[in-house]
């Protein structure tokens, strides 16, 4: 197959690629709101997860336990989901996962012994961190990306990732404003209520995920998507591709590549440059080291943090966290026009540092409305580095190991994120504790500090050559 010409960068915008999409298959459209109900679900879940499972009489030490062995779960699932997903069949594996959260949801809402709920919570698919969870996203990223011409692919997954933000961001609102609803009753009845919609929302996403086809061009035509999911070289059209409010990258990384139903692809091999891995395992090291700090606040566990210091719950939290997500959603768009003024390196180091340090200072404010307006701000720009950082780290290695840098960095995020929610719920067991957050604060910071050092002087690559793809259908 010949190689793809590069495309240019005017061409990959979100505008070009809905005014093309009216005459390609309604894959992108399913799949949004596949993963607005999804994300709805989640965000309103983690504002409820810890504050139920105190209510079940788990201590903060056995909350944090639990949110870890979920998050390490869900790693394990997602890397086991793409082994098997060309020889189970993507939409089978997508099923699956729609009757365990419908499982999750139902048992949730109905147990009361605590080792059913601790089997629910390990085994079933809940998010922590309030965004993405299980294996879906890898998996509606190889059929999008399966679906799409290369010219429409950044539009499709700026509205895939956009309505996510937007769900995590309504679920969030929904689960505040069900609890105070339903105030005259027992607060764990409104707990149960959400885990009962978020059940339901299982069955949506069954049917939606029934009615999603491969576009023609996929099933006839050799498949492109494993170049195609990589970031662009200009960081103004890779911005909107990986997003995270909760800085867990976890799912959203991990593209999936491989799993194209009946479509089999081999890429012409290389040996990599001894100095591109150098790079590759550098940033794995001390991107860990800034998950292991995001784990000390996954968005459960400062809910949790929040009703022990300030005694607000998910009434307070809830429009909160909405508001947290719609600004950090909108601070990608500004992303872009940072990086033509400073550089990938500076925007990624100083839009965080300030945000790093934030988290130092918020056990010490007097009261819940200071540390929210803290938590906003923060979140203009905690999360815009996120995007650049995917630039980034496609830039300084060669074309042909993207994928082996992308895996690892994205194993190694996941694993030290799954780490720290066990010691913050011990941590936690003192009521007035901000050790978490100052914790936080302070890996990120070292992360910051050290990416800048270690990196300052190394190039990045402007132009690359698409890597040749040898493609024949199965």
């Amino acid at each position: 197959m010949p190689e793809r010409s590069t495309t240019d960068s005017s061409e990959l915008n979100l505008g070009g690629a809905l005014s093309k999409w009216s005459g390609g298959s309604n894959n992108l459209l399913l799949l949004c709101i596949a993963k607005t109900i999804r994300t709805m679900g989640f965000g309103a879940i983690s504002i409820v997860l810890a504050l139920f499972l105190l209510q079940r009489g788990f201590s903060s030490a056995e909350v944090g336990m639990l949110l870890s062995a979920t998050l390490l779960e869900d790693a394990f699932v997602t890397t086991l989901s793409a082994a098997f997903a060309n020889k189970v069949g993507v939409r089978n594996v997508l099923y699956i996962a729609c009757a365990v959260i419908v499982c999750g949801g139902i048992i949730l809402s109905t147990a009361e012994s605590k080792l059913v709920l601790l089997f629910a919570v390990t085994c079933g698919i809940v998010s922590p961190a309030g965004y993405e969870g299980g294996p879906f996203a890898p998996l509606e990223q190889t059929i999008i990306s399966a679906s799409t011409t290369s010219e429409q692919l950044t539009g499709a997954f700026s509205w895939y990732n956009m309505v996510g933000f937007g769900g995590a961001a309504i679920g969030a609102l929904l689960a505040g404003i069900c609890v105070a609803a339903m105030s005259s009753a027992p607060v764990v009845q409104a707990y149960q209520t959400i885990f009962l919609i978020y059940a339901a929302g299982g069955i949506v996403l069954a049917i939606l995920y029934s009615m999603v086809k491969f576009a023609p061009h996929a099933q006839s035509v050799k498949t492109q998507f494993q170049q195609d999911i990589k970031p662009s070289t200009d960081i103004s059209n890779s911005a909107p591709r990986e997003t995270n409010s909760n800085e867990t990258e976890t799912s959203q990384a991990s593209t999936g590549l491989g799993l194209a139903e009946g479509l089999e692809e081999k890429t012409e091999s290389q040996t990599s440059p001894p100095s591109s891995k150098k790079f590759i395992y550098q940033l794995a090291a001390l991107q860990s080291l800034d998950a292991f700090g995001g784990g000390f606040i996954v968005q459960s566990l400062l809910t949790l943090w929040f009703y022990q210091r300030y005694q607000v719950d998910a009434t307070f939290l809830g429009p909160v966290y909405f508001c947290c997500n719609v600004i950090a959603a909108l601070s990608f768009f500004f992303a872009p026009m940072i990086v033509k003024k400073v550089g990938l390196l500076n925007t990624m180091v100083f839009t965080h540092l300030p945000t790093s340090l934030a988290l130092c200072l918020m056990p010490f404010l007097p009261n819940a409305w200071f540390a929210a307006g803290l938590l906003l701000l923060r979140s203009a720009f905690s999360s815009m580095d996120i995007p650049v950082r995917q630039a980034y780290t496609m830039l300084i290695v060669a074309e042909k190991d993207r994928p082996f840098a992308a895996g690892l960095t994205t194993s190694a995020r996941a694993i030290a994120q799954g780490i720290a929610p066990t010691l913050t719920g011990f941590l936690l067991q003192n009521v007035t504790t901000g050790l978490p957050l100052i914790l936080a604060g302070a890996f990120k910071s070292i992360y910051d500090v050290s990416l800048y050092f270690c990196f300052k002087n190394v190039p990045v690559h402007q132009d690359h050559e698409a890597p040749k793809v040898v493609a024949r259908a199965g």
